[in-house]
């Protein structure tokens, strides 16, 4: 997103590229908290999040930048000690204590707290408004409708409709995850083009009596189909 077009307090969904810029990759945490996030952007990597926004900066002389809060759960916790219970525990004064530990129930459990974790001097491009969707491109809806036709090859029509009914379910559950989960939801056009494909195939298959599926005798497509897309990327075709 433009800068200019990003709001203090709002949310965000930031996608993070698998690889870090070098600018990120080479800062050097100061304190427990900047390096916990900068821990937390490593495991975000080709993944998104939500972030709040509390600083924008335009630039120049860097890009634009902003820093926010991302908020999550975690059953990790601190109880710093009084200095009465550290007398109490033997521990030599002049100093503080904290005990660090898991939260649990009675039955052993781990509870879960909210709690935020800062983010600071994030690329302003990788900004994105709230539910804004994964796209896929043509590239790889190319490979996905062929890795299933691969699949497909040699099965008989019986077979064709029992894999379109399970990637149906497959669709269904990953969308239902979809609605709460970002990880989901970049699958879901994936699993949406499988779904079809495969129901394309059963539909083709009855319409044509193929008792046996074969892409080379798949009437709907071309010969420029029948070769992996990736492949002919590869090789510069």
């Amino acid at each position: 997103m433009r800068a200019q077009d990003i709001r203090i307090g709002e949310t965000y969904m930031v996608c993070v590229p698998q690889r870090l810029p070098r600018e990120i990759r080479d800062r050097l945490p100061r304190d427990r908290e900047t390096y916990a996030a900068y821990m937390r952007l490593h495991l975000h990597r080709g993944r998104r999040f939500d972030l709040t926004v509390t600083s924008v900066d335009p630039g120049p002389p860097g890009p634009p930048s902003v820093d926010g809060v991302e908020t999550l759960k975690t059953s990790k916790v601190a109880l710093p000690l009084t200095s009465e219970q550290a007398d109490l525990l033997g521990l030599p004064p002049d100093t503080t204590y904290e005990i660090h530990g898991l939260l649990q129930d009675a039955d052993g459990e781990p509870v879960e707290l909210p709690t935020t974790l800062t983010h600071t001097g994030l690329p302003a491009r990788w900004l994105r408004p709230l539910g804004t969707p994964t796209v896929l491109d043509s590239l790889s809806i190319a490979y996905y409708r062929y890795r299933v036709r691969e699949q497909a090859t040699g099965m008989t029509p019986e077979a064709i409709s029992e894999a379109a009914a399970k990637a149906q379910e497959s669709e269904r559950e990953t969308a239902g995850r979809a609605l709460d989960n970002y990880e989901a939801e970049d699958f879901l056009p994936t699993r949406r083009v499988e779904h079809q494909e495969w129901r394309r195939i059963e539909a083709t298959m009855t319409e044509t009596g193929m008792q046996i599926y074969a892409p080379e005798s798949d009437p709907e497509l071309s010969e420029n189909e029948l070769t992996n897309p990736l492949r002919k990327r590869l090789d510069g075709k």
